[in-house]
């Protein structure tokens, strides 16, 4: 079962801050594989359609320093906007992932519409209960925009978002989690 997800937003101005803290009954490694599965992403991520590794570059300790290219769409209620969105992501294995956007294209507002896109993913282990192991999950992101969104549409629009995308992910996680007790049962 996925984990209940909240979102807290802050908006100053044209920008917006976003929170969330997921408590996962998975290890470390599931919940790492899942946010790192670039390739796996548009299978159960609401959005985004396609994501490619364009460059990646090996460093120490296995982290990595990755170029990603991620189509999609941004939706809020009746609206819709495709939009096509380059990462520069900095991986420090089994404990952080951290994206920034370098290029943006949202089709009629093309690369006008947002300043700027940071999205960093903080893995903690907890405790485990019982035989379960446990994984807290902490997203936040930055979101700074260009153009003025309507005043009560923005910060609405953006927990909706980061709602769904955190509660598939949870999703994702729990069903790996499932799928790799099941592989470890005599």
């Amino acid at each position: 079962m996925a984990h209940e997800v909240k979102v807290e937003v802050t908006r100053t101005g044209r920008r917006f801050e976003a929170a969330a803290v997921l408590d996962l009954a998975a290890d470390a490694q599931t919940v790492w594989d899942t946010i790192t599965d670039y390739g796996g992403l548009p299978r159960f991520m609401p959005g985004i359609r396609a994501c490619r590794v364009k460059q990646r570059e090996t460093l120490a300790r296995g982290d990595e320093r990755l170029v990603v290219e991620q189509e999609g769409e941004f939706r809020f209620l009746l609206f819709s906007q495709a939009m096509t969105v380059v990462l520069g992501i900095e991986n420090r294995r089994l404990q952080v992932s951290e994206a920034k956007a370098v290029a943006f294209d949202l089709g009629v507002f093309g690369a006008r519409a947002i300043d700027v896109f940071e999205g960093r993913y903080e893995l903690t282990t907890l405790a485990a209960r019982g035989k379960s192991p446990r994984t807290q999950l902490r997203y936040t992101s930055l979101i700074g925009l260009r153009l003025p969104p309507p005043p009560a549409i923005g910060s609405s629009a953006v927990r909706h978002n980061l709602t769904a995308q955190l509660h598939a992910v949870s999703g994702e996680i729990a069903r790996r989690s499932r799928r790799g007790a099941a592989a470890d049962r005599p």
